[in-house]
């Protein structure tokens, strides 16, 4: 069972004592010698409460404090102190500690008043997931999905951010969820209720430039009051960047922008002007690699091929097992999307090679491999439409009628 209570403390003895009494109690503890290997486990999502001493040496216990607040500002922390102090104790009680207790600590007092920082965090907790699901209908996690600490900090820096009326910046590699995190921030924040438009600045030229951002009924004004989402503005020429500045003049909705390296990199390279990184980069979420996220790749397969499987109406449990040790060896360069995309095959049968490129050696027949791209093309627009037919004939730029008739004839019609 995950600890309750960390306990730090560079004197063993007390430290031990401690641990013993809330063990008596059935409380899972942890201790800790150093303040500083309490950060390196510390989780924002954690439920527990961090009981310390003041006086240690390296990192003290105030130290610990601020810097507690900055990743994890609610978990509740104990100070206690060995020397009466009221100057330490006013100044621990203004950087917003729980309680400050000076030793000897009596047993049972200290347990009664880390059940009351256990029963006040679990309050925040609950408090946080009825909030967040009132206005989503679901939690953070089940939308931006990874137990990595990587994620978790994703997942704290989006709650930050999202009650804030400030600009955002994301960057990541490609398909590493960065317009979820965008409808994430949006769907969390006061204007949740208001209008989230996105706008693949790829698409725009110096031709349409005003008709799809600034004109009547434009990206623009749809926007309004809510969240304006920018893909990709380092795709625009010079001259085209100066234009987007004017969507920040006057009443601007909430801006989120996105980018796939990072933002040093190409304003360095001239790829993005100075002043429009400077704008959008009020606040900064980087979102890592799937390389770099350790487990969540199992964690995530299993739930695109559970989302799958429903879709299609199919059990999971009779679905082959792919081969685990491969995917964990391998580099998923298209990230998220790369891995759902595998998933969506696995579920309705396509031949799954990692790495298929350029020189691989040829397994099967012409007509075997064109009706393998063609279901794997009419998967992918399915899954970029999530399901819709209709908007999936127009991706394609096919009537849908004939959409029918080729999902039909590549067994994809149940």
């Amino acid at each position: 069972m995950k600890p309750l209570i960390y306990v730090v403390d560079d004197d063993i003895d007390l430290r031990d004592a401690i641990l013993d009494t809330f063990e008596q109690h059935r409380l899972p503890t942890q201790g800790f010698a150093r303040a500083r290997e309490v950060l390196e486990v510390l989780d924002p999502e954690w439920p527990g409460v961090i009981l310390t001493d003041i006086r240690m040496p390296g990192m003290t216990g105030l130290e610990l404090l601020e810097e507690v607040r900055k990743d994890a500002p609610d978990v509740p922390i104990i100070l206690f102190s060995g020397h009466a102090d009221v100057p330490v104790a006013v100044q621990a009680m203004k950087a917003g500690v729980f309680e400050f207790l000076e030793k000897p600590v009596h047993p049972e007092h200290l347990h009664q008043v880390v059940l009351r920082a256990l029963k006040m965090r679990h309050l925040q907790i609950e408090l946080g997931q009825m909030q967040r699901q009132a206005q989503t209908g679901r939690g953070l996690t089940d939308r931006i999905i990874g137990r990595s600490k990587p994620m978790r900090y994703v997942r704290r820096d989006i709650l930050a951010v999202a009650p804030l009326q400030v600009d955002v910046l994301l960057w990541g590699e490609t398909g590493t969820g960065k317009a979820q995190v965008a409808r994430a921030i949006h769907d969390f924040s006061p204007q949740a209720e208001a209008g989230f438009e996105v706008v693949n600045c790829s698409a725009l030229t110096a031709e349409n430039i005003e008709r799809m951002l600034f004109e009547t009924d434009g990206a623009l004004e749809r926007a309004s009051a809510g969240t304006l989402y920018l893909q990709s503005p380092d795709a625009l020429p010079d001259q085209l960047q100066a234009q987007l500045l004017r969507v920040f003049e006057g009443a601007a909705p909430r801006i989120i922008a996105s980018v796939t390296r990072n933002p040093d990199d190409l304003l360095a390279e001239g790829a993005l002007r100075s002043d429009l990184l400077y704008r959008i980069n009020v606040a900064q979420i980087e979102l890592p690699p799937l390389r770099e996220r350790g487990r969540d790749l199992f964690h995530l397969l299993e739930h695109f091929i559970r989302d799958a499987a429903a879709r299609h109406g199919k059990a999971a449990k009779d679905l082959p097992v792919p081969d685990l040790e491969a995917f964990g060896k391998y580099r998923w360069p298209g990230n998220v999307r790369e891995l759902r995309n595998v998933a969506e095959k696995l579920v309705v049968g396509l031949t799954v090679r990692l790495g298929d490129g350029p020189g691989a050696p040829v397994t099967e027949t012409y007509d075997e491999a064109m009706l393998r791209l063609e279901r794997e093309l009419l998967t992918n627009a399915l899954i970029q439409c999530d399901g819709k037919k209709g908007k999936a004939a127009d991706l394609l730029g096919i009537p849908r009628k004939r959409l029918y008739l080729r999902l039909k004839n590549c067994g994809l019609d149940g």
